[in-house]
């Protein structure tokens, strides 16, 4: 049997409830996903680790209707998808590069002729490079001599023909075309995993001509899942809206108000190093790691490896929240998907976590569902919540005073 591309969190299994029945349970409804059902859309398209399961986002979406969506830790555009779907502005932030760029190529509403327009585009690309390839001049970009060490030479030297002429495609092709290199990259690379970094040591070494191929089959998948994400939006009349994606730091980016709900994922404490994971792909857009290396948000290097660093998470989370509650119309909601990890080998909960600086920045978390994940962390095993953050209602005034 195929084994199906995810990079999604861990799914599934009983939830325990806390705080207002109703909601609790509105909140387990969106965990009680299939982790083996098939994506739909472009939600399978470019892997990207630990994103929140669309049937969540969905279900999320309509149970708090509403106009604006937020999601200030948009990553690939799961949330954005699904708000896309569901007809409602969207606002997504996000520090990397990548993310940005791939949510925007998994939100493209496109016209049928023009998806296959690309494709054809990105076939004879892919036949083009093979050509190109075949010329024995070549000189090697700066930026991917730097990658030389995490590649065969011919398979370094087939994504660099490929993003040369990526480069030079119409603007709408080169960004999609560019998505789709990045999608790839990992997978020809000595790279361990999308959320591994370290070098395979079980790396086997790919075939001339695989580059050129699996850009080919991506295209065609890329295409098929844009075609159905246009299909579902025409059949069901829903009005199309582009969705605002910034690149900048949730934890000092205003977003615009008011904003009805925010749902969003914020990184997990010590789980992922996602500038790491990454590394192989930000030059594919032009770009250098090390701006986010040095602001990412709760990465495992920074809580496994340096002193103060759940201070840092703790103060990243509290920037952050304040900021959105700030956009948050009176009647508007925060759902939250964020999960237990490990700071210098001790067992974060977040959800204690977020209900004191939900409380420290004039909120409530009014309800949360909650589901085991397997591996034991610090001693215990560590949960996933799912949690509804409101604006706190003001204290009664006192008796005998009056009201301003």
């Amino acid at each position: 049997m195929k084994r199906r591309k995810r990079s999604l969190s861990r799914t599934g299994g009983p939830c325990s409830l806390a705080g207002d029945p109703a909601l609790a349970a509105t909140l387990a409804r969106c965990l009680d996903v299939d982790p083996e059902a098939k994506l739909p859309f472009t939600h399978g398209f470019h892997s990207y680790p630990a994103r929140m399961h669309p049937e969540t986002a969905r279900r999320a979406l309509e149970a708090f209707p509403g106009g604006a969506v937020l999601d200030p830790f948009v990553g690939s555009g799961t949330t954005a998808v699904e708000a896309l779907r569901a007809g409602r502005p969207f606002t997504g932030i996000d520090l990397s590069p990548v993310a940005i760029e791939v949510a925007w190529a998994r939100t493209r509403m496109l016209h049928p002729d023009e998806c296959r327009r690309f494709e054809r585009a990105g076939l004879d690309l892919a036949e083009r490079a093979f050509a190109e390839n075949e010329r024995r001049e070549f000189v090697y970009p700066s930026e991917a001599l730097e990658e030389r060490g995490w590649y065969d030479p011919h398979t370094l030297r087939e994504i660099c023909v490929l993003k040369a002429l990526i480069d030079g495609a119409e603007e709408l092709h080169r960004r999609l075309l560019r998505c789709v290199l990045s999608s790839i990259v990992v997978k020809l690379s000595y790279q361990a995993g999308d959320s591994d970094s370290r070098k395979d040591p079980r790396f086997r070494p790919r075939p001339r001509g695989a580059a050129f191929r699996n850009l080919a089959d991506r295209c065609s998948e890329l295409t098929k899942a844009l075609l159905q994400l246009s299909s579902d939006l025409y059949k069901r009349k829903v009005e199309r809206r582009e969705p605002e994606l910034v690149r900048a730091d949730a934890r000092a980016h205003a977003p615009r108000g008011p904003v009805d709900l925010v749902l969003t994922s914020p990184p997990y404490p010590g789980t992922y190093d996602y500038a790491l994971q990454h590394q192989r792909r930000y030059w594919i857009f032009g770009e250098k790691p090390e701006p986010v290396l040095a602001a990412e948000i709760g990465a495992r290097r920074d809580l496994e490896g340096r002193p103060g660093g759940l201070r840092r998470y703790r103060e990243d989370l509290d920037r952050w929240l304040r900021l959105a509650l700030g956009a948050l119309a009176p009647d508007g909601k925060i759902v939250l998907l964020i999960g237990d990890g490990t700071a210098g080998g001790t067992l974060v909960k977040t959800r204690q976590l977020m209900i004191e600086l939900a409380r420290g920045a004039g909120a409530r978390v009014a309800a949360s569902a909650s589901q085991e994940r397997p591996e034991p962390w610090g001693g215990g095993k560590r949960q996933e919540h799912l949690l509804l953050v409101e604006k706190a209602p003001p204290a009664p005034a006192e008796p005998g005073t009056t009201g301003a």
